[in-house]
């Protein structure tokens, strides 16, 4: 009984942190904005909780999510925003090389959903389709390529 119970509360958790996902995406969509914490260059990071040996980049889809989180050990960083285009150009491509995760929309207890940044950048693009929202990217010919791009990058794990 006990064991079911406690599959019950991890797959509520689950659809929980999903659910605060796609917001964040649909969110930063919209906003055309990303906040990250940071502090003399510095962006605020966490150890993975699904992953050894791996650092979690934070990123929330407003500037009041970023400022909840700013304590402990963060409570000298301040939120900081990037364009839409800046997270996917540089974050997510850099991180993806530097085999990083996203951490999205991170509460204060420093739980929520960690993705591969060029994942979290594909689900951007397909919300920017949905929209009917074209971006202009600074390194890539059109919105287009960048998504062929990581769309072969993807395929080629």
């Amino acid at each position: 009984m006990k064991k079911r119970k406690t599959q019950k509360i991890m797959t509520e958790h689950a659809a929980t942190v999903n659910k605060k996902y796609k917001e964040f995406v649909e969110r930063i969509v919209d906003t055309n904005a990303v906040w990250g914490l940071t502090k003399d260059e510095t962006w605020a990071t966490s150890s993975s909780q699904e992953f050894e040996d791996t650092e979690v980049i934070l990123f929330w889809s407003d500037k009041a999510g970023a400022a909840a989180c700013a304590e402990d050990e963060w409570a000298t960083y301040t939120p900081e925003s990037i364009t839409l285009v800046e997270f996917l150009e540089n974050w997510c491509v850099g991180m993806y090389g530097d085999e990083l995760l996203v951490g999205a929309d991170w509460d204060a207890d420093l739980s929520g959903k960690e993705a591969e940044p060029l994942v979290v950048a594909l689900d951007v693009v397909k919300q920017l389709k949905a929209k009917d929202k074209t971006l202009e990217f600074t390194q890539y010919d059109s919105q287009q390529e960048f998504e062929e791009q990581v769309i072969e990058a993807l395929d080629g794990e």
